[in-house]
């Protein structure tokens, strides 16, 4: 060790305050930095192995792929690994309930096919011959038809076609399963099972409903053991370069293909890249705040006592001190402080981050699926740690190195006289008149001194500026985070909703009698809805609307929405029960007697749509609304009933039983006109409306059991539905969102306050000779006192004069980079900007309070001797 590193840590000896400071400084950045990787990296981990738990591991998928076919597209030095889905074929299912998925359809798979595909046996086991047959749990509770293990089950399997005897796959849903279609005098069904073969299956296990199974598909998906040719197969693969995926299926696969998009997007070898620019906006922006306040505050440390520094240095110099010398002592400085904070600062961030996963890890998990297994638990890689050290090492040697670079350019004469920390011109000390009259000859002498020596103060004022941005950027990096949450997540107002099938005999009134009397039952409504189109002129049509379905259309479709300057818009029509609507109306301001003619049905239009086009949007359709009278036809081309009604208001305000926006127009009426506008547009007028029930209840799972027992005792055929599922994932979303965010505003703020605490102690501490002198003057306590509340105030002005327009900016910056993934209006969250100043006054204040108090003991004359200015 040679005398440069021992002068160096006899003055961080010296020094402990600021010492001890500048390493709580490296412990909280390079903790807040291990923080971020890590949460990456195991966000990261967590959400490809549930990717892979759900979607498979596949990258790519190509379909209808025939034998001959399949040879030559497996034969590509590309392909890394591939499983197939052989079809075998489908059979009826006559007593399915789900009228939209009649048919059983099976597929032959090999023993391996579990290493791509997700197959989650959640009892018995995987067919071991052709023979035996697992079934899809959803086959019982969508379907209706329930078996047991070891059941033996005939069936007729044969080809799905259609009327010109085309095969069908289970990605074509169904075609038509009632209806018929006339074909040279002759009835074809739209589609149909031939070249059946009855086949008797042993049922070996049940397993979960598989992804790839889509939702429109019309049969249930059995797997069986086979390795026999088949007309078709689909085959799923991996490459050996995931980036080569989409290329690879363009050149090569036959028929259709797909590929696993949330794989490979975490993979890094998906073009969509909205929701990556988001991320890496956002994470950018938390990086550079991060390091704005570690700079901030180790800067500081290094360079608040530029006076004593310099001075020392000039002495070295004097004595043949190099500059290269004493650059390099202060980065042995740096050094031997990392040494001491980027390990501790390591080891806090991960059992910090640690201790967060670990109790909202569950909650993180719900967030994607409500019966997951998995849990979100820390996964630190190797690479996040080195990026999270260098980043804090960077950060303490930029915040060591520009001070003392500073401090190189001055002469040795220079440095030890200190000739260049005090410039004094008469206009730059001079002080306006009105200081004196309200603060005294003690806030006139604060003007003055601050003017005298501005580099000392600038150093506390930066401070004070950063410590402002840093918080308020913070909070609104939350606050934007939390508004998106809530912007992606829209809440219909109600727990459960139950669809009471026509052909019940009920009375609507009774019954919702009974369920507002079920135990936890907080409110419930009844009502109906059906779906219509109606016409709008494009000259009527908003900016926004146009904007956007032009650019929608055009990205999707070949022709536009607002082709012949009008455009057809689905609408879903609510009927809600005339005392409620008459209650809604009286909300939104309007009369009830003019919504009470039920010849004319008169209703409210909820104009307000909730649209995703790479981003989400709120639109409103009409430029100018106004009441007019909107002509409404079914929805059913073949149908051509139409209905005039009148939109006697537009709002964006919804009653309760409507469910929140979406990208449907909204007509309100009465439940009185359902009878009226069901038969005008309905395609069987004779047949009646399905009702639906909305409940709101704290307790929803007790509820729907309760209903589906009033249910039972009355003989009524319902659908339950409970919205709670998503409502738990919003305010989980809202929860961890909230989690992370007062954790990471408290890091900053503990950065912010120990940065002015570290620079105004300090520069306080090396005024003590100053005080002195006004001391030994006759300057009293209480004079004194006043000089530092002025100063104090002086601080906090100038900090936020600087620091909230600056803040401000940021926070713009902030939105624009949320806003390229959802769009909404640019707000600031005022309740920062309150707590940011309170907070700046009662920092500077204790911190003052707490260096006086210290200097308070000093001798006056010991103080006089002291050389640093």
């Amino acid at each position: 060790m040679n005398i440069f590193h021992k002068i160096t840590l006899t003055n961080l000896k010296k020094n402990k305050t600021r010492t001890i400071v500048t390493i709580i400084g490296i412990i909280l950045s390079t903790a807040m930095f291990t923080a971020v990787t890590s949460s990456i990296s195991s966000l990261h981990a967590f959400m490809k192995e549930y990717t892979i738990d759900t979607e498979g591991s596949w990258q790519g998928a190509a379909f209808r792929v025939t034998q001959s076919e399949s040879k030559d597209f497996l034969s590509h030095d590309e392909i890394d690994s591939s499983v197939s889905l052989k079809y075998i074929g489908y059979a009826n299912l006559t007593d399915s309930a789900n009228q939209y998925k009649p048919y059983l359809y099976i597929c032959g798979v090999t023993d391996d096919v579990t290493t791509l595909l997700p197959v989650h046996i959640t009892k018995g086991r995987m067919p071991e011959n052709d023979s035996e047959l697992l079934l899809p749990e959803h086959l019982t509770y969508d379907g209706g038809i329930a078996y047991s293990l070891n059941d033996e089950i005939t069936l007729d399997v044969g080809e799905r076609v259609d009327e010109d005897g085309s095969i069908l796959d289970n990605n074509t849903s169904l075609l038509g399963n009632k209806s018929e279609k006339s074909k040279d005098g002759k009835v074809i069904p739209l589609e149909s099972i031939t070249n059946t073969e009855s086949k008797t299956y042993q049922v070996v296990g049940f397993y979960s409903r598989p992804s790839f199974e889509s939702f429109q598909a019309p049969g249930y998906t059995a797997l069986t053991l086979s390795s026999a040719r088949t007309s078709y197969q689909d085959i799923y693969f991996c490459l050996h370069n995931s980036k080569d995926v989409s290329s690879f299926l363009e050149q090569n696969a036959p028929y259709s293909y797909t590929m696993n998009y949330d794989l490979l997007r975490l993979d890094g070898a998906s073009m969509e890249d909205s929701l990556n620019r988001t991320v890496t906006s956002l994470a950018v922006i938390l990086i550079a705040i991060i390091v704005l306040g570690s700079i901030s505050l180790i800067y500081n440390a290094f360079s608040i006592s530029i006076s004593e520094r310099t001075r020392q240095f000039g002495l070295l110099s004097s004595l043949g001190a190099t500059r290269h010398q004493m650059i390099h002592s202060i980065l042995f400085e740096a050094a031997f402080l990392c040494l001491i904070g980027i390990p501790l600062g390591i080891f806090f961030g991960l059992v910090g981050i640690g201790i967060t996963f670990y109790f909202t890890g569950d909650t993180l998990a719900i967030l994607y699926r409500s019966d997951t297994t998995l849990h979100l638990t820390l996964q630190p890689s190797v690479a996040g740690i080195v990026i999270a050290v260098t980043l804090a090492f960077i950060t303490v040697l930029i915040s060591a190195y520009l001070p003392a670079r500073k401090s190189m350019k001055l002469s040795a004469l220079e440095a030890i006289r200190q000739t260049s920390d005090i410039n004094i011109r008469s206009k730059k000390v001079h002080t306006f008149p009105l200081t004196e009259k309200l603060f005294g000859f003690e806030g006139m002498l604060a003007a003055k001194n601050y003017k005298r020596s501005r580099s000392k103060y600038r150093a506390t004022v930066i401070s004070l500026f950063l410590s402002i941005v840093l918080f308020i950027s913070a909070s609104s990096f939350c606050a934007y985070l939390t508004r998106s949450a809530g912007s992606i997540y829209n809440g219909n107002g109600y727990e459960l909703s139950c669809t009471i099938y026509s052909e019940n005999n009920y009375d609507p009134d009774t019954l919702l009698t009974k369920i507002r009397a079920l135990d936890g039952v907080d409110k419930a409504s009844y009502g109906a809805s059906f779906a219509a189109c109606f016409t709008v002129a494009k000259e009527d049509c908003s900016k926004e609307f146009e904007s956007f379905y032009s650019d929608y259309e055009q990205a999707y479709y070949s022709n536009t929405l607002l082709a012949d300057d009008s455009c057809e818009l689905t609408t879903l029509i609510y009927f809600v029960e005339d005392h409620l609507f008459e209650d809604y109306l009286k909300e939104i301001g309007e009369n009830p007697s003019d919504y009470q003619n039920s010849d004319h049905p008169t209703g409210v239009l909820i104009d307000r749509l909730h649209v995703f086009n790479d981003k989400y949007y709120d639109i409103n359709i009409f430029a100018n609304p106004s009441s007019q009278d909107i002509v409404l036809s079914a929805l059913d081309e073949d149908v051509k009933n139409t209905c005039t009604v009148t939109a006697g208001a537009f709002s964006d305000t919804i009653p309760f039983g409507v469910s929140a926006p979406s990208d449907n127009a909204k007509f309100i009426f009465p439940y009185s006109c359902k009878d009226a506008l069901w038969q005008a547009l309905s395609q069987n007028p004779d047949s009646s409306l399905e009702n639906s029930y909305y409940i709101k209840t704290d307790n929803h799972k007790q509820v729907q059991t309760d209903l589906n027992t009033l249910f039972d005792n009355e003989n009524i055929s319902a659908d339950i539905y409970d919205y709670m599922d998503s409502i738990e994932n919003e305010r989980a979303m809202i929860t961890v969102i909230n989690i992370f965010s007062y954790g990471f505003i408290t890091l900053i703020s503990l950065i912010a306050a120990a940065n002015v605490f570290n620079t105004i102690s300090t520069n306080i501490i090396l005024r003590k000779r100053e005080f002195a002198m006004l001391k030994s003057i006759g300057l009293s306590p209480k004079g004194f006192r006043k000089m530092m509340q002025f100063e104090c105030l002086l601080y906090g002005c100038k900090g936020l004069l600087y620091g909230l327009p600056a803040s401000i900016g940021i926070t713009w910056l902030i939105y624009r980079a949320v806003s390229d993934g959802i769009d909404f209006g640019f707000f600031i969250p005022w309740y920062s900007f309150v707590i940011a100043i309170g907070s700046v006054f009662v920092v500077v204040a204790a911190t003052m309070i707490y260096s006086m108090r210290k200097l308070s003991s000093e001798n006056i004359m010991d103080a006089l001797k002291n050389e640093n200015l």
